[in-house]
This record gives structure tokens, sequence and C-alpha cells, in this order.
């Protein structure tokens, strides 16, 4: 088993926060969302990682370097021009080694079981296993209907609301795959090909069996500001489970090692204050704020305060 990480894009929606960083690389808690996702990848006991990256890719391959740090191996496959989601991971076929691929949008955020996921792919017998979540509002992301025994047997992509009430259909792409590696071979290389309009309908017309597997797990596509201070506020809520490295010193209240905080600052869960922050007196953290390491809120009472949903990194 190996996993693909599609890393690659500039991350346009997230600006200006993407002007000097990749968007995989953006903070969540004081480590890259990446990181995590790598982390994710061990736990699962995938260890062969193949990092796709383009834009400002230098910053990528500093921190993860060969994945030894991290207790996996990681090679990178570098587009010279965009090639889309699909054409993206074909990049990366010189590194197969032939075994099933889990393929990772470097964007979304889940709690989805990796394992299960895996598992359900193998006893299926399919080249594809698409995970599947449920959304409100589809508009926005690609419908994917499915038949009674969990087959995909149609793609309908961003659908107007009037679409998709009248289908009925609230079952989105979670943008995590499991794939024969095979699915890539009349992939055309160097050319930007996509999985939702190109890759998966062609296998559908060639009658091969693709897989929804429809998950419950916590799910969000972090890709602009609004969602990439709700992924923050939902894991401090509890929503999402998700490990950090600081200390719950009262109900929601984290905070990172080193931090200073003055006895009479007032902090309102949920809240997390990052390593090395300092809290003078009367300095007020409504809920919802982020602050990243080394952050200063000085008082006195009356100053300092942030309003909600505050993010500092």
């Amino acid at each position: 088993m190996q996993a693909v990480i599609v890393a690659g894009g500039k991350g346009t929606r997230l600006r200006p926060l993407t002007y000097r960083i990749p968007k995989p690389m953006l903070p969540l808690f004081e480590r890259p969302f990446l990181e995590s996702l790598v982390m994710r990848c061990y736990e699962a006991g995938v260890t062969d990682i193949l990092i796709n990256v383009h834009y400002q890719a230098d910053q990528i391959r500093e921190h993860f370097r060969d994945g030894q740090d991290f207790k996996v191996q990681i090679r990178y496959s570098h587009e010279s021009s965009p090639l889309d989601t699909a054409g993206a991971v074909k990049l990366a076929e010189p590194y197969f080694n032939g075994t099933p691929l889990v393929v990772f949008n470097a964007d979304i955020l889940t709690g989805l079981d990796l394992k299960a996921f895996i598992a359900a792919h193998k006893e299926s017998g399919a080249v594809a296993t698409i995970a599947l979540t449920q959304v409100e509002d589809p508009t926005a992301f690609g419908l994917v209907e499915l038949d009674a025994a969990g087959h995909v047997v149609a793609f309908r992509e961003k659908p107007t609301a009037q679409e998709a009430a009248r289908l009925g259909i609230d079952t989105v792409n979670a943008g995590t795959y499991v794939l024969d590696p095979r699915v890539f071979v009349p992939v055309p290389a160097d050319t930007p090909w996509s999985f939702e309009r190109q890759l998966f309908p062609k296998l559908l017309l060639e009658g091969q069996k693709v897989m929804g597997y429809l998950s419950e797990a916590y799910w969000l596509d972090i890709g602009n500001p609004a969602k990439y201070w709700q992924a923050h506020f939902d894991i401090l809520s509890g929503t999402m489970p998700y490990h950090l490295k600081a200390v719950q010193t009262l109900p929601g209240v984290w905070v990172g090692a080193g931090a200073q905080i003055h006895p009479d600052a007032d902090l309102k869960a949920p809240c997390f204050i990052g390593e090395n922050c300092q809290l003078g007196e009367g300095a007020v953290i409504l809920a919802g704020t982020v602050l990243g390491s080394g952050s200063l809120v000085n008082g006195p009472l009356g100053r300092g305060i942030y309003p909600p949903g505050t993010m500092l990194i």
C-alpha cells in the first residue's frame, strides 16, 4: 500500500495567507496541516508516501525531507505546470510498486477511518473506492450517485441547487480515494487530467467496478479563510478529534508550553494559546481565538481584547 498526497496547488482562495507559504503547510495549531496527513498515513500502516509538489515546493521538501523523522519514506513528484488532480498522481507513476494507492487532496480535514476505508476497498475488489460524505449544500462539490449495493453509477459535477433537489442526492466526493494503480495506465502523461471529470467517468463507461464509501466522520474542505478558521474552532470544541500539543488548563482552554498568562487575564473557552505567548493583566481572549506561538496580548484592562474568531498565526 502506498499513499499519494496531491499538494501542488497555489491555494488562491486562502490568499493572502498563501502568498509565502503553500496551502498544505499552513499551520493547524502550530503544526503544518500536511504533517497531520503524513501522520494519519503512518498510523494506518501506510509508510510509503509520494507527495506531489508544485507551488513553493522547497518548503515542503525542506520540512519533510526523506520522511525519516516521521517514520515513513517520502518521495516527491514535481509538477512543472499544473496537471489537475489525476494528472498530478499520474506524474508519480514511476514510483508505483503495484499495490493499491491511497490518494489524498491536501486541503481536506477529516476523521475518516483510513484502516476501515482501505479494508472496504480490498474486500470489494473494485478498481476504485471513493470516500463520500453528506453535505447540506452540494452545489460546490461533485455529487456521486450510488445504487443499493454501493456501486457508483453517476457523477454530477457541481450541480445547481435545483438539480440537487430534483435528484434528492446529498452525497459528495470527499477527496480521498483508494485506487488500483493500473487505472492510470491510459491517462496521458504530462497532460491535465481530472478525477472527477475524466478518470472516474471513464471507468464507469468501461464498466469497471467503482465503489462509494459513505462515512459519517467529520469532514471539512479548509480551502478558504472561513473554513480554515472553522477547522480550528471545530477541533477546540471537540467536533473533530485532533492531538493538540498543549495542556487543557480549563475546559476548552488549551495552553502551549512556555506561555505566560497573568492571573487577571480572562480566557473564554474554547481558545488556544500557543507556545511562549504572553498575556498581560486585563487581557481578554474571547471564545474561538487562536494565538500562534510568541503572540503578545497586553493590558491594562480594556485593552488587548481580541474578538471571537481571531487567529494570529
